[in-house]
């Protein structure tokens, strides 16, 4: 996981100003749920990779997908051979850019748009996502957001089998903490 880190740390370093410096987690909260009549299902990971660059205000994610636990062995078993796949589709992946203009290091908790591309279970979507960066010390501290994820749109099947029991359109919420990425020598 951390050399993936540094991996994407480096490789956007070179499209990045040299003055743009990255923050990152490496074990943000992603959580999501499915409501419906005949059943409730969720699953959260705390091993999701976020990396905010506060001059470019680039923002990259990526999710381990065979990480999500959820309260019944069974269910985590069919997310991960049945739906999405994750020994073809390891990882969920976001790239985009904060829309606003704001000052990464001036205090505040600002309210922020992220435009940029979703890839999950091989299916890149467009995606508008908003959520609120808090900024302390003069340094991005703290993320959050929260989205729906519509399964047909990522070629997710369900099997009429438990169509009634897994939702069509997916909630995801996620938070993380970030520190200054310092680069080890």
């Amino acid at each position: 996981m951390k050399a993936f880190l540094s991996f994407v740390l480096s490789a956007t370093a070179l499209f990045c100003a040299a003055q743009d410096v990255a923050y990152s987690s490496t074990n943000g909260k992603v959580h999501f749920y499915s409501k419906t009549p005949l059943e409730d299902i969720e699953a959260i990971t705390q091993k999701a990779i976020f990396v905010v660059y506060a001059g470019s205000r680039k923002v990259q994610a990526k999710i381990p997908m065979n990480t999500f636990q959820f309260s019944q062995k069974l269910m985590q078993e069919h997310f991960n051979e049945n739906y999405v796949e994750s020994d073809k589709f390891p990882y969920a992946i976001f790239n985009g850019t904060i829309e606003e203009n704001i000052d990464l290091a001036k205090d505040g908790e600002y309210d922020i748009t992220i435009k940029g591309t979703f890839d999950l279970h091989g299916v890149k979507q467009e995606r508008v996502i908003k959520g609120k960066l808090t900024v302390k010390n003069g340094e991005p501290a703290l993320g959050s957001a929260a989205f729906d994820v519509k399964l047909a749109d990522h070629k997710i099947k369900i099997p009429k089998a438990v169509f009634l029991n897994i939702a069509e359109v997916i909630k995801i919420d996620l938070e993380f903490t970030l520190a200054k990425y310092i680069p080890k020598k």
